[in-house]
């Protein structure tokens, strides 16, 4: 049964309608509209549109962006690559470099040069050699270094420098999950760890006499020094890998005036090897002829400081870095 609703404003019949009542009534139908209006709405608890208006085919925003970002980066293989293999070429001897990137990688390659240093071979300073290496470890104020008692300064710090900031390697190695560390970590455990993810496959695994560390260097892991100290200390920000990619370009040999005439002790590097793309994600390396070394590599700089012999067999070497970009 349907309730008949109340009169505004009750009047029987010939009762006179005044002005008065006209305004009042106006002023209660308003009133009803706004407090039945506001009723409905407080009952209203779920839309099905509205509950489906934040998301797009049920994936909220989040879940969009994921989605998009994973498409992105499943493209980008397929499009761009980079990638950096340190390589000891044996003469006569193809070097196999699988990369993976899916097409013909522009190929670059450096020789990488002998360097004079201190290697620290124990706590002693005195314990300590001069020899030609490849890479090496050494703290920023270890610019000039000399074996004690009586030997010729060595500059460590060239100008130009060539260092690369250690930390920075190492923090791309973790990201790459090749080393793992944290402030416990002790400074010789993570030199190992660095090492063997330095020359990890496709790398070449170069000898041990190829690098080495410096003094400084060999004190803090004898110390058994961590991350953490270094950090707070603010060594670790000056720990420095010194390497020395080299290339010439247009190397003017046999040229006539008015071409300029090489340095004397200039030599083209590196020379002799052949790069072959064999497929779309594999190159190979040779080195034709023994390589041409720098006038300079070999002899010790005075009879005061003797310097440890290269590794037997070197002039059947070639160590380089090659780059690899799509």
């Amino acid at each position: 049964m349907v309730d008949t609703p109340a009169p505004y404003i009750p009047h029987s019949a010939g009762d006179l309608i005044t002005a008065e009542d006209w305004n009042a009534m106006q002023v209660d139908v308003r009133q009803d509209i706004a407090t039945q209006i506001a009723t409905s709405i407080a009952n209203v608890k779920d839309v099905a549109h509205a509950t489906n208006a934040d998301t797009l085919d049920g994936k909220n925003l989040a879940d969009l962006t994921q989605a998009i970002l994973d498409q992105v980066f499943a493209q980008l293989p397929k499009r761009t690559g980079y990638m950096r293999v340190f390589c000891n070429l044996r003469l006569h001897a193809d070097k196999i470099i699988p990369h993976n990137l899916k097409a013909y990688p522009v190929t670059d390659l450096y020789q990488l040069d002998y360097f004079e240093v201190v290697c620290a071979k124990g706590e002693k300073p005195e314990d300590a050699v001069a020899e030609w290496v490849l890479f090496y470890l050494y703290h920023a104020d270890e610019r000039r270094l000399r074996i004690p008692p009586h030997t010729d300064a060595i500059d460590i710090e060239t100008d130009p420098k060539f260092r690369i900031l250690w930390k920075t390697l190492i923090d791309y190695f973790k990201e790459q999950k090749l080393l793992d560390y944290d402030d416990n970590t002790t400074l010789d455990d993570l030199e190992v760890d660095f090492w063997r993810a330095m020359f990890k496959s496709p790398n070449d695994e170069f000898d041990p006499d190829s690098y080495c560390h410096s003094p400084w260097f060999e004190k803090c892991c004898g110390e058994k020094r961590t991350v953490g100290e270094l950090t707070k200390h603010g060594d670790f920000d000056d720990i420095y890998l010194k390497i020395k990619p080299q290339k010439t370009i247009n190397f003017p040999l046999g040229t006539t005036s008015p071409a300029p005439d090489p340095d004397a002790g200039a030599t083209a590097e590196p020379t002799n090897v052949r790069v072959s793309q064999l497929d779309l994600d594999t190159v190979a390396l040779r080195l034709l002829e023994p390589p041409i070394y720098p006038a300079s590599l070999g002899p010790a700089p005075t009879e005061k400081t003797p310097i440890v012999p290269l590794p037997e067999g070197y002039k059947d070497r070639l160590p380089v870095m090659l780059l690899l970009k799509v």
